[in-house]
């Protein structure tokens, strides 16, 4: 039954909208075609625009105009802002931070000599390492090291040597040449420190010379009193440095038979 009343009521409005379309036409009668002199000119080019006429109008745009005249509030920024569209402009973020690294002081010496060899070494700031050689001495004698002019020239190396004391300067040598090396991490200084060598019976001024290698050594230094000091050399870090180093005793006819006693201290220090 409501299937029936249904389709009543469309055929009805059905047509009374046809009536109504037919109705603006000469005799109550629609053309099948009307030309576009009906309906105040406007051109139905099909027959659905000819049956529903102006039923799908939406108005006219009259104009569409933009300005600074259109403003009404005018403080706002309206032409320089960023437009916030999926990665339109790039951002980040950025945080700088400091690095900082503290490398320990490192320090070596190793000396060479006299059927023995001493190794030191010192890592960090504060230490003052200190070694007494073991099993070797520093030995003026003249049956080992002999004895040497002024100029280092050997005279002789026995217990009977014989030379004029009235033409000659007569010393004692060492034992041995030493070969000291010293290496550091940093900027460091090497020097030697001496002094006589003493007895009861008086002293001997202690003299050492000094090269980069046995065959060049330099001029003759002298300790003639207690902690005197030779400024070897100074390296920057990460330098090595070799220095030999040999010594004597002055001998003399004025001069105390017996056993003289004395030290000598190579040393290196960071700057």
């Amino acid at each position: 039954m409501r299937k029936v009343i249904t389709i009543a009521v469309t055929l009805i409005i059905l047509s009374m909208f046809t009536a109504t379309i037919a109705s603006g036409y000469p005799g109550g009668l629609a053309p099948e075609y009307p030309d576009s002199s009906y309906n105040n000119g406007i051109d139905y080019t099909d027959k659905i625009a000819y049956l529903f006429g102006n039923i799908f109008d939406d108005g006219k745009v009259i104009w569409n105009k933009t300005g600074d005249e259109y403003v009404n509030v005018d403080w706002f920024n309206r032409t320089k802002y960023v437009y916030d569209d999926n990665r339109a402009d790039g951002q980040s973020v950025e945080m700088t931070l400091t690095a900082r690294a503290y490398i320990p002081c490192y320090l070596e010496m190793k000396v060479t000599g006299n059927q023995g060899q001493t190794g030191l070494k010192s890592y960090g700031p504060g230490i003052s390492t200190k070694a007494s050689a073991s099993g070797y001495l520093l030995v003026f004698d003249n049956e080992i090291g002999g004895f040497v002019d002024e100029y280092w020239n050997m005279l002789g190396h026995n217990p009977h040597t014989e030379f004029d004391f009235e033409n000659e300067d007569i010393f004692i040598q060492g034992c041995d040449v030493f070969k000291v090396e010293v290496y550091a991490n940093d900027s460091y200084k090497y020097e030697v420190e001496g002094g006589p060598l003493t007895s009861e019976r008086g002293s001997l001024p202690l003299h050492m010379r000094s090269g980069y290698s046995m065959s060049n050594f330099g001029g003759t230094f002298i300790f003639d009193v207690d902690g005197k000091i030779f400024e070897v050399a100074e390296k920057d870090a990460c330098e090595e440095l070799t220095v030999y180093h040999q010594f004597r005793v002055p001998f003399s006819r004025n001069i105390a038979q017996g056993r003289y006693d004395g030290k000598v201290i190579f040393r290196a220090y960071t700057l």
